[in-house]
This record gives C-alpha cells, structure tokens and sequence, in this order.
C-alpha cells in the first residue's frame, strides 16, 4: 500500500479503534469438546499466546514488527512509520518442553508478565492453529533469528505489520480461530474476560 493512500485511510482507522473501544472482551466457547488449556499472556504493550504441544510442554507465539522486536530499533520514528504504513513482520516462536504447569508460565516470557487470562479451546482447533504457525518454521531456505529478550525464534511473515494488522489483532485472530469470540478492538492489549452469547 502506497504512503499516500495510508495517509488518506487513518482517520477513518482511528475513528474505527476509537468507535469500536480499546479492549478486547474474550468469550471462551462455552462447551468446547475434547478441551485443552490455552494461554493468552499480557505483556503490558503487547500480547501472545501459548498452546500445549502434542509431545508435552508448551509453545509460546508471538507476532511483531520485525525492525522493533527483532533488530532492536525502538526508536521513536521506527514506532510511527510501523503503525502509519506496511513494515516487515516476523512470527515469534519458543518451545519449552520442560514447561507445562500455568504456575511456571513467567518463565516464557522474559519480557515480563502482567497477567495471564487461563482459556480452554477444542483440542482439535488448538492443534490446526499450531500446525498452521509452525509451517512458518518448515518452509525451505528459512533460518530462525533468535531474540534472547523475547526467548523466541522469529522467522519471515508474509503478511506485513501496521496500524491494522499489529501483534494483538492478530493474537485476536488466532483466539477466534480457536472458536474464542473477542469483541472489540484489543489494539492496547487490554483485556476482559466474559461470558459466551447466549450463556445462562
């Protein structure tokens, strides 16, 4: 997308986010079956999520712009122009076999924690979602990039970040794909949890 056509099409995103609220309100499926525990983890800025692995333990996911979580570059011209138009992205990625108790998920997250919202998900979307993220991994001629501050391996994504398109709604995306119903818009990483529509 051009510069000029971002700058033509932001007030209406802002006016968007602004109309559509701040935080995000998560409904977990009221009746999933064969249920597994899944983790949305808040950061504070920014948020991930963590799914069992079939083999035992746990994966942590995490999407962000790849100059600001990769490289480094948080400086404040970097932060503007990753919101106002397209930059490369990157999918973040740690395996902990060793994890495997919601008692030792700080351990996941060396950036720090500031809450942890327990879900449970139908063990066959959560194991389709992980398939999905981990084929990132697999493709040919891709070597993971290793951040020590996250303690996740970032590969190439192939859809680029901005304004619309940044880690929470895209952890957002990854909750409905789990049959998770989130309304509003989480573009703070602030979030609610609330009863599923319809629920007694």
């Amino acid at each position: 997308m051009r510069p000029g056509a971002v700058g033509c099409r932001l007030p209406w995103l802002l006016t968007a986010l602004l109309l559509g609220g701040c935080a995000g309100r998560i409904a977990p499926p009221g009746a999933p079956v064969d249920p597994v525990d899944v983790y949305l983890l808040d950061h504070g800025r920014h948020a991930s999520l963590v799914l069992p692995r079939r083999q035992g333990g746990l994966v942590r996911y995490s999407y962000g712009e790849w100059g600001w979580y990769v490289e480094g570059r948080r400086h404040l011209l970097a932060g503007v122009s990753a919101l106002l138009w397209p930059t490369a992205s990157g999918l973040g990625r740690g395996v902990h076999e060793e994890i495997d108790s919601p008692h030792d998920l700080h351990r996941l997250a060396p950036e720090g924690l500031q809450r942890v919202y327990p879900l449970r998900a139908e063990s066959a979307r959560v194991a389709a979602l992980r398939r999905q993220l981990d084929a990132h991994f697999q493709k040919g001629g891709v070597t993971p990039t290793y951040s020590a501050e996250f303690d996740l391996e970032f590969v190439p994504y192939p859809r680029a970040y901005w304004l619309t398109h940044q880690s929470n709604l895209v952890t957002a995306q990854w909750l409905r794909r789990l049959g998770v119903e989130v309304r509003g818009v989480p573009w703070f990483s602030h979030w609610r949890v609330v009863e599923p529509r319809g629920a007694p």
